[in-house]
């Protein structure tokens, strides 16, 4: 992965830093593979879980209609509790070492497992950055490539935090987290391939070269973003429940994500705000004007209002359910547009993102 070293200065010290970060790059990003392939696991294995279970009340349920079974019977009518710690009813009619329990006990180590790798994996990226930061002397953002590994490393900061608080009632989506992780990062290294951006040797133009004010704004717009693609976790979520109950057992319910997501937002939309005015501030500095309806300021400006609208559907007119996941999915589409959109397919003042 030779394409991967960055040529930040001419001396000895700066070149070991820079290859460094290479390695460190590269070793978050084979982590992050390692860690979707042990959430992969996850996944499977509790849909299959989920089978068994499922599969083991409607045996119960039979026999209680059948009045079979004695008091085992209604109590598997009543729930199945008792047909999943009963061995003499269940736990010996499964292989060995696939019953229920057994199974749901590996799935939690494969899924701690996961977590920790993960964390790695965020360290090891978010030291590469701060090397690069070193070589280059600017904050690793002034390109697509940059911004999408350090937005890369705040999903994944983002989600280790909300696992870490809900345990395995988010864990159930963290093959998501993961996949637009790799996807990110995967274009960020065909993007910095294609126009060059991995050198990171080249100067800032004078619009990027005020620190303060860059570093804030766009550290804002890295985690408003992280945090908006963990609710869309949420919103998919919950459509897939059908807004509202648990059709899929193995996904947490839709009242669960819905609560998620809504954590999710209410840290993510005063971010995206300070973004945006902090933006207006850095815009009258370089260019001499606070608005200009440049396509990224008006990409941002109207997630942010997709994201309102979502607060206020929730929280004051009591919206829930489908309602509340499909504006989660939107503005989603929003800020991919706002990410993406922008830097590839409109002109506009924030076109620096790749060179043309």
């Amino acid at each position: 992965m030779e394409f991967l070293f960055i040529t930040g200065g001419t001396s000895t010290a700066l070149q070991g830093l820079a290859t460094l970060s290479k390695y460190l790059f590269t070793a978050g990003l084979c982590m992050i593979v390692v860690m979707t392939l042990a959430y992969l696991w996850y996944t499977i294995g509790s849909a299959r879980l989920a089978g068994q279970v499922a599969s083991e009340r409607r045996r119960g349920q039979s026999r209680a209609k059948a009045g079979k079974g004695g008091k085992v019977a209604a109590d598997g009518a009543n729930g199945g509790v008792a047909t999943l710690v009963r061995s003499d009813v269940v736990l010996n009619e499964q292989p060995d070492g696939e019953t229920p329990i057994a199974l749901n006990q590996g799935l939690i180590a494969i899924g701690r497992v996961g977590t920790t790798i993960g964390w790695f994996a965020v360290a090891m990226l978010l030291l590469s950055q701060v090397l690069r930061t070193l070589v280059t002397q600017h904050a690793p953002w002034s390109n697509l490539f940059e911004f999408s590994v350090s937005f890369t490393t705040a999903l994944l900061f983002c989600y280790l935090v909300f696992e870490a608080r809900f345990h395995e009632r988010v864990r159930a989506w963290g093959i998501y987290v993961c996949a637009l992780s790799v996807i990110t990062l995967a274009i960020a290294v065909y993007v910095g391939v294609s126009y060059d951006l991995i050198n990171g040797s080249a100067q800032l133009i004078p619009a990027l070269q005020d620190q303060p004010i860059l570093t804030l704004h766009v550290s804002m717009a890295i985690f408003a973003y992280a945090l908006f693609s963990v609710a869309f976790g949420a919103g998919a979520i919950i459509l897939a429940q059908g807004g509202e109950g648990q059709r899929f057992a193995w996904l947490p319910s839709a009242e669960a994500a819905d609560e998620l997501g809504y954590k999710a937002i209410i840290v993510g939309f005063p971010l995206l705000a300070l973004n945006l005015i902090l933006g207006a501030y850095w815009a009258n500095y370089a260019w001499g004007h606070y608005w200009s309806w440049d396509p990224k300021e008006t990409s941002a400006l109207l997630t942010w209002l997709i994201y309102a609208v979502y607060l206020h559907a929730r929280g004051i007119r009591g919206w829930r359910g489908k309602r509340i996941g499909w504006l989660l999915v939107i503005g989603f589409a929003a800020t991919l547009f706002t990410y993406y959109g922008v830097s590839f397919l409109v002109p506009g003042l924030h076109s620096y993102a790749t060179p043309k």
